[in-house]
């Protein structure tokens, strides 16, 4: 691209009403050049984000157990990570009479390596925050596949835009999913070998021609989504959304005894409530799962309802800023009628900020869990090993009869500074300390592998401690 259609493409329409709204918290950092065209315009714009990480993961509780397998060893190991790297187009033409059309296409780049380009993955035009839009007075209607407004509001009380190192979407949400609503009935995995998609037993019908979501995580980028986001009035916004179900389950289905208490139907409902005045950035959100986690026994709970509430807000004082959130996660119970409660409540805190100190700033967050509540751990339960225990996700249980209170513990602690060398570009320093419960294995969002599957998968064992020192650079574009 020459010089002139580069410089034609950066004068876009980013400052558009439409497109305005329409930023995801990753994105919200790109700078954005002044005086922008608020007319019809393409904007090409991206997020590269480099970083070399020294980690160690501790042996887990269970190494020297009894039994063959029980445990893993500590290991170092060093790694490139790439988080949240993205590049994508946005586009608006204006209707007349105050409407407009808008669309954004978002694709995940990795500079650092080469991943399969199979539509499962989000390395394709779309796999990222993509849709098409329609502004009016009234506000924006968008369809696509989109962060959904619940976790939307983890843009507002994080400071921690370095790295992959925000609490957002490790303890904070459960984890964090993007793809279509999940069916229990769709089984489907990625050849390591070939990269081709393949159905395991017992699934009969084909659901691969997306990824699906797990049924955990509330941090969550769905597709077949439908977002109504209101205006901005006198500093209030309103996001709503719903998504449909691609894979729906009929009536009546061959597979039908794979969950014997009946066939899921999945839905999910999020909002949140935003306001803005001066320094100050609060907002509220809900979310609610149904069917995604279909319980297996006799007369359980086909469709159970999960559902989770959000609080944050930050408070810029000028050489600085600081946020806070909280989250009650809450799982329902989907075991047979005369089977344990297997329900819990997660509660999740955040503290951060940041502070200018001189070409730069120093950052910091604290995100913890004290575990699940309203909860038992299973007859298995080892309290010495934390095996056996209730665990959704991440997340475990740290109260009832045959728990302890230490297994579903976790925090997470990150000190970092930016050097800024120039409205695009910083280079950072990190160090970063993720502390699991004898039961919790949290985890980077998409980091480097870890010690999960003998170091060959992205996660960790329950119980495994993860330190991280980190150098990075990013650049916006």
């Amino acid at each position: 691209m020459n010089k002139k259609l580069m410089a034609l493409a950066v004068a876009g329409a980013l400052a558009a009403p439409g497109l305005a709204v329409a930023q995801a918290p990753t994105q919200a950092q790109m700078a954005t050049p002044a005086g922008v065209a608020s007319n019809a315009g393409i904007t090409l714009y991206g997020r590269l984000d480099e970083t070399i990480v020294s980690s160690k993961y501790s042996a887990t509780p269970n190494f020297n157990g009894s039994g063959a397998g029980t445990g893993v060893s500590e290991v170092k190991k060093g790694d490139v990570w790439s988080p949240g790297n993205a590049m994508g187009i946005r586009g608006r033409e204006d209707l007349g009479g105050g409407t407009a059309l808008w669309f954004q296409l978002e694709i995940g780049v990795w500079p650092s390596e080469r991943l399969d380009t199979a539509t499962t993955t989000g390395n394709n035009w779309g796999g990222r925050n993509s849709g098409l839009g329609f502004s009016s007075g009234i506000g924006d209607i968008l369809v696509g596949i989109w962060d959904t407004p619940y976790k939307v509001t983890y843009g507002v009380w994080n400071s921690v835009t370095s790295g992959g190192f925000s609490s957002a979407g490790i303890i904070m949400g459960n984890g964090d999913q993007t793809g279509a609503l999940n069916n229990a009935l769709c089984q489907t995995t990625i050849s390591n070998t070939t990269g081709s998609l393949a159905l395991t037993a017992p699934a009969v019908n084909s659901c691969v021609t997306e990824a699906t979501a797990n049924g955990t995580a509330f941090s969550r980028r769905i597709s077949d989504s439908i977002q109504y986001w209101s205006p901005v009035y006198a500093g209030f916004q309103v996001k709503l959304m719903t998504a449909l179900a691609t894979y729906q389950s009929p009536g009546v289905s061959p597979q039908s005894g794979t969950i014997a208490s009946g066939l899921p139907k999945a839905k999910e409902y999020s909002a949140n409530v935003s306001w803005v005045r001066g320094p100050f950035t609060v907002a509220a959100a809900y979310d609610s799962h149904e069917g995604l986690r279909p319980g297996t026994a006799v007369n359980s709970v086909a469709n159970p309802k999960d559902h989770a509430i959000q609080l944050g807000g930050k408070f810029n004082f000028g050489p600085g800023e600081v946020g806070i959130g909280y989250e009650q996660l809450t799982y329902a119970n989907n075991a047979a009628p005369t089977a344990l409660n297997n329900g819990m409540k997660v509660s999740n805190y955040v503290v951060n900020g940041r502070w200018n100190i001189g070409p730069g700033a120093v950052w910091a967050s604290y995100g913890w869990t004290p575990g699940g509540k309203d909860c038992q751990g299973t007859a298995a339960f080892n309290s010495s090993t934390g095996a056996g225990n209730l665990v959704i996700g991440n997340a475990a249980c740290a109260s009832g009869s045959n728990s302890s209170s230490d297994a579903g513990k976790a925090n997470m602690v990150t000190v970092g500074y930016d050097y800024v060398l120039s409205k695009r570009t910083k280079m950072y320093v990190a160090y970063n300390k993720i502390d699991n419960g004898l039961s919790t294995n949290y985890y980077y969002v998409a980091g480097p592998a870890g010690n999960n599957a003998n170091g060959t998968a992205s996660g960790v064992q329950a119980g495994t401690d993860v330190t991280t020192f980190a150098l990075g650079i990013q650049h916006l574009f």
